[in-house]
């Protein structure tokens, strides 16, 4: 027998390095060699198409004419001064070339200090006239502080899905919509089962956060797979998170969309309003592959600006990740509405050596370029390999036998009642991105050494999860046979300053009963699953027996004894809120 063992194990190696280690070597080098006689995009700088850089300029003409407009208005109303609007156009150029304010997605809003500068600085109007300016600012919705006034997040469509048509239970979902800092609209949705909560009640809130090219219906795909129902189900409070240009926010892809953009303004964005919403309620956040990255990322950056001092780096990055942080007060304000972070295969660091994906996906790099593409076409390309028929007989023997490890979304043994779940998943979940967003994974790729931020700045993520905010447990899942989230990745969990650290190798039910979950909030804890694959942390065999009992174990000592009655008597700023809490 165990020659026969021995016998077979050779012959996988053997044809895991034919079709996958060969390969991927033999890609390497000829993406090296071809890179030293032309220069990818990656060093021509952020990639935008041509259409959507003609498209930018004609919105920031269309914008500053706007502006220009509606101050000569006021000014004039105000004073009784007839300022040229070249010259108001012109100042504004100026000051948007100087980065003094800035285009947000088809306008320009001003600060009341940014409107002040303009009016008194560079028009040169008298000062006691800007209150009467800045009051009529304010009504016409050109400054910022009136954004939140003018446009009140709100729900703009529900709809009910009932036990009869599903098999069970009755859901409502609630769609809304808020706005970042730079005006751009953001849409979610929250799901619930309609037994299972109660307005103003003390149940967890729970956001999840979708992965690379991902949009939140991957948390939905029908009622056989949905973790969304699943936690519903349990009496959460469910959000499900879309990156913009995608799910709930499809249409026109923003050019200077990265995950930067995410961890920066959207997510927190929805989690603010969420809070808002709940009279200060927490939420737990869960994020597969690059959406753990997005949850965990957001609230380090906020534990960098408390820790500011504290970071080393040159001069000169410091001073543009001054400019991106937001104050002290808002992270101060912002990590209490965290109360835990789940990820799910959500690497720290990349190998371009480890899979014949990785390497194939460099040159994008140089394909961007000769095609002049204007995304990354993820949903093309999972139409064509699932639709097409000698493609998709390739694909699906490919996924449902994993021939040399070439499947490196799922193990086919956990999956074997529904051999066309990769179908369903790719048609349902995936959507094309913007150039900028697969790019800065391209450039983690590449460099090995960690996730950085595409601005000047550069942070390495990766390099500062020793100023990861302790109090705020935090749970990593790793597939045992996740090559997008190797398990080398675990080793970072070490620089996380957390009191309490544990590591379980998880292969069957009775594993379990070893796992010891605290109410200590200062907890990491990586659970390694035996057998599992990128999707499979989401669905299928592994998933049912060990991940989701994990899930409602973690929820119930995370969330702990939270209640409003608590949190009022503990924030005196939000006692009335909670004292009149009438809609969540």
């Amino acid at each position: 027998m165990k020659l026969v063992s021995r016998a077979r194990q050779i012959r996988q190696s053997a044809v895991r390095f034919a079709v996958n280690g060969l390969p991927t070597h033999v890609i390497n080098i000829s993406y090296d060699a071809y890179s030293k006689i032309y220069q990818g995009q990656l060093n021509l700088g952020l990639p935008v198409a041509p259409e959507l850089i003609i498209s930018q300029e004609e919105i920031k003409k269309n914008a500053v004419g706007k502006l220009a407009l509606t101050l000569y208005h006021i000014i004039y109303k105000v004073t009784q001064i007839a300022i040229p609007r070249e010259d108001i156009k012109a100042i504004l150029y100026l000051e948007l070339g100087k980065d003094y304010i800035r285009l947000m997605e088809k306008m320009i809003l001003l600060s009341k200090k940014e409107l002040e500068h303009i009016s008194i600085v560079q028009l040169e109007i008298d000062p006691g006239f800007f209150k009467e300016i800045y009051s009529e600012a304010f009504h016409r919705n050109i400054v910022k502080e009136a954004l939140k006034a003018s446009c009140q997040p709100a729900y703009f469509e529900s709809e009910v899905d009932e036990r009869e048509n599903n098999g069970r239970g009755d859901y409502e979902s609630v769609y809304y919509q808020d706005f970042t800092k730079e005006g751009k609209e953001i849409k979610f949705r929250r799901l619930l089962s309609m037994d299972g909560v109660t307005s103003g009640d003390n149940k967890p809130s729970v956001i999840l956060v979708p992965g690379f090219a991902n949009n939140s219906t991957c948390f939905d795909l029908n009622n056989q797979y949905s973790i969304a129902k699943d936690f519903a189900d349990k009496g959460n409070w469910v959000y499900l998170f879309d990156p913009r240009g995608v799910g709930v926010n499809a249409g026109r892809f923003d050019p200077h969309y990265t995950v930067d953009t995410l961890i920066d303004h959207d997510l927190p964005t929805v989690l603010n309003f969420i809070t808002e919403r709940s009279c200060g309620k927490p939420s737990i956040l869960l994020g597969h592959s690059m959406g753990g990255l997005v949850s965990e990322n957001m609230v380090l950056n906020w534990a960098l600006r408390l820790d500011f001092d504290k970071i080393k780096m040159p001069d000169s990055y410091k001073k543009d990740l001054d400019k991106i942080l937001v104050p002290p007060e808002v992270a101060k304000a912002s990590l209490k509405t965290v109360r835990g972070v789940i990820s799910l295969g959500s690497p720290r660091c990349l190998d371009r050596k480890s899979h014949v994906f990785f390497p194939s996906a460099l040159w994008l790099n140089h394909l961007s370029r000769i095609f002049k593409l204007s995304h990354v076409p993820i949903q093309e390309a999972s139409r064509l390999v699932t639709q097409l028929p000698l493609l998709k007989s390739v694909t699906r023997s490919i996924y449902n036998q994993n021939i040399g490890g070439l499947n490196f979304l799922i193990s086919p043994e956990n999956h074997r009642e529904d051999k066309y779940f990769i179908e369903r998943y790719l048609e349902r979940a995936m959507e094309s991105i913007p150039l900028g967003l697969g790019f800065q994974f391209l450039k983690a790729v590449y460099d090995g050494n960690g996730f950085k931020r595409m601005d000047p700045s550069a942070l390495n993520y990766t390099h500062h999860y020793s100023f990861f905010p302790k109090n705020i447990p935090v749970f990593h899942f790793w597939g045992a046979k996740d090559c997008l989230a190797p398990l080398t990745n675990i080793r970072y969990s070490q620089f996380y300053p957390h009191k309490y650290k544990r590591v379980y190798h998880l292969e069957r039910v009775e594993d379990l009963k070893k796992v010891e979950i605290l109410p200590e909030q200062s907890q990491l804890i990586d659970f390694v699953i035996e057998g599992a694959n990128h999707l499979d942390l989401l669905y299928g065999k592994k998933a049912q027996e060990l991940i989701y009992p994990l899930f409602e174990q973690i929820i119930e000592n995370v969330w702990s004894d939270w209640s409003y009655e608590d949190h009022g008597k503990r924030n005196p700023d939000v006692a009335e809120c909670v004292f009149n809490f009438g809609v969540t």
